[in-house]
């Protein structure tokens, strides 16, 4: 790929909701996309950071540049973004002195940053973070939910905002496909929300009843599960395939004429969008040009491609 390109990875919005309170007042919960617009907006203010260490360097962590994005689409009004900045504020190394050289730790002020730009596409409860290698490479996931934590604690709610990669195109539908047999399947499941496929809305459906917000699901057999459309076993891949999981999925059993297994899942999807990465970078600053109305639906376009919507057509 063209590093003159936008490059990005995709994931999952996923709500997790915390134990309930003593007080009712303080039992908010997260449960509309304004809701989560709400926990961005708040995101850019100074007083929410966290700090991360790696072997020589200190770095801290901080949101900034929330943007309402428009696009060409019907409604295109539902995209938001802000920027990611991980800044170096201490490095270990060392340093020269008129005796000799020592090992010492140096502090930078104002510290020197890199940064990436996220899109929320909140329709589909999506968001796609920048490919930068000195971010997507580091624990930017941990720290950008450490910080919507915090900021979701500030405003009285009690849960959380977690994100977790949609795979390659149909890459755990393909995965649970190639077994002859398959004799365990095992995953942690979330509520899905929006979206799923008519395979899985039974399977929804019984988990909004039951009032399930997360679902082991361990399945074993050893003479093979049942791997038919709108089963049990194919409904919890294609909820798991959606991103509406937690971690990775486990699958055992007879692959290719031999025992074999499998984890699959951990790895998010790539895209690309034909428009200048800087461009894109600095449309937070041009938000309501056409141009950056048409490379917002093009990034739209990319993501429905990587990862279709549920198709509404019962014949496929």
């Amino acid at each position: 790929m063209s590093k003159q390109h936008f490059e990005f990875e995709l994931y999952r919005i996923n709500i997790v909701q915390g134990y309930l309170m003593l007080f009712e007042e303080m039992n908010k919960q997260i449960k509309t996309d304004q809701d989560i617009v709400n926990i961005l907006k708040q995101a850019i203010k100074p007083e929410f950071k966290t700090i991360s260490s790696g072997p020589k360097n200190r770095f801290e962590w901080a949101i900034r540049d929330f943007v309402q994005y428009y696009h060409q689409r019907q409604g295109g009004s539902d995209v938001y973004g802000i920027t990611l900045a991980k800044s170096v504020i201490e490095t270990a190394g060392e340093t020269v002195t008129d005796t000799g050289i020592e090992d010492s730790i140096s502090g930078l002020e104002p510290p020197l940053a890199d940064t990436c730009r996220l899109f929320f596409y909140m329709k589909r409860h999506l968001v796609i973070i920048e490919r930068r290698s000195a971010i997507i490479n580091s624990r930017w996931r941990q720290a950008l939910e450490e910080i919507l934590k915090a900021v979701a604690r500030a405003l009285q709610y009690s849960g959380w905002i977690e994100f977790e990669p949609i795979p390659r195109h149909e890459e755990i539908i393909e995965a649970f496909k190639s077994f002859e047999r398959l004799t365990r399947l095992r995953v942690i499941l979330r509520l899905p929300n929006p979206e799923m496929s008519r395979y899985s809305a039974q399977l929804y459906k019984e988990m909004e009843e039951g009032a399930i917000r997360e679902y082991l699901q361990d399945m074993k057999n050893p003479t093979g599960l049942n791997k038919e459309k709108g089963k049990l076993p194919h409904a919890t891949t294609e909820i798991a395939a959606s991103g509406y999981k937690r971690g990775d999925v486990t699958m055992e059993g007879l692959r290719n004429g031999k025992r074999d297994a499998i984890k699959t899942g951990s790895a998010a999807a790539r895209g690309q969008v034909d428009a200048l990465r800087d461009y894109v970078r600095g449309m937070k600053d041009v938000a309501n040009t056409k141009e950056a109305q048409r490379v917002t639906s093009a990034i739209l376009d990319e993501i429905d491609r990587i990862a279709a919507p549920p198709s509404e057509d019962p014949n496929e």
